[in-house]
């Protein structure tokens, strides 16, 4: 094997990697909970960009049910925040699994 070329090849993945992360915060994903009642919105960096609750939801006697359901809708979102971030890292990997990456 070549050196020069595994060395080549390893500057080039660690640039695709570089460039993929940074383009993570264009990803977006929208998760919703009780019917659609919260929703939010992440990016690939599983940071929260928008976060919408319809009207119907804020009842002051029933404060837990808006908390559970932000809850639920956050969580869903990040759980598709790391779906489409793995995928975005994995195209820019060349579907080679490097731990720690996301």
């Amino acid at each position: 094997m070549d050196i020069q070329y595994l060395m080549r090849q390893a500057k080039k993945l660690e640039k695709a990697m570089a460039d993929a992360r940074e383009q993570l915060a264009e990803i977006s994903v929208e998760a919703e909970a009780g019917g659609g009642l919260v929703k939010v919105q992440m990016n690939g960096k599983c940071e929260v960009t928008r976060l919408v609750i319809d009207p119907k939801a804020i009842a002051p006697a029933d404060v837990a049910m808006l908390e559970d359901l932000v809850s639920a809708a956050v969580n869903a979102g990040v759980e598709k925040a790391r779906v489409a971030a793995d995928a975005h890292m994995a195209s820019a990997t060349g579907g080679i699994k490097i731990p720690g990456l996301v």
